[in-house]
């Protein structure tokens, strides 16, 4: 049962702060809801994964300093350990026609 209310509540949070909780799948953004469009800029090279999660396919790379267009979501999946910082946070990103996940800590996104 406290599993549950945990859950819940963590859900309710990600909800008021405009997030997506996802569990090391690939990540999808809450039905009917419209995401505003943002640039994600690289801080480190980084890799763009098919999903949130070190060990998902690599798509693509995207180089420090280079840009790629994102839905200004957060995503939470696989543990990492990037840019110093460990986390669960990804960012969705699209480059050249290629969309998939890159580690949040490395990428620098307004807000």
């Amino acid at each position: 049962m406290r599993v549950h209310r945990i859950l819940g509540t963590a859900v309710a949070a990600a909800a008021l702060a405009g997030t997506t909780l996802v569990a090391g799948g690939p990540a999808v953004a809450a039905p009917g809801t419209a995401a505003a469009s943002c640039t994600a800029k690289a801080l480190e090279t980084v890799i763009i994964r098919d999903r949130t999660s070190t060990s998902g396919a690599a798509l693509a790379q995207l180089n420090k300093g280079q840009t790629a267009s994102s839905p200004c979501q957060m995503f939470y999946g696989g543990s990492y350990t990037a840019c110093g910082i460990t986390s669960t946070r990804w960012v969705k990103v699209t480059k050249s026609g290629v969309t998939g996940y890159v580690v949040g800590t490395c990428v620098l996104q307004p807000a």
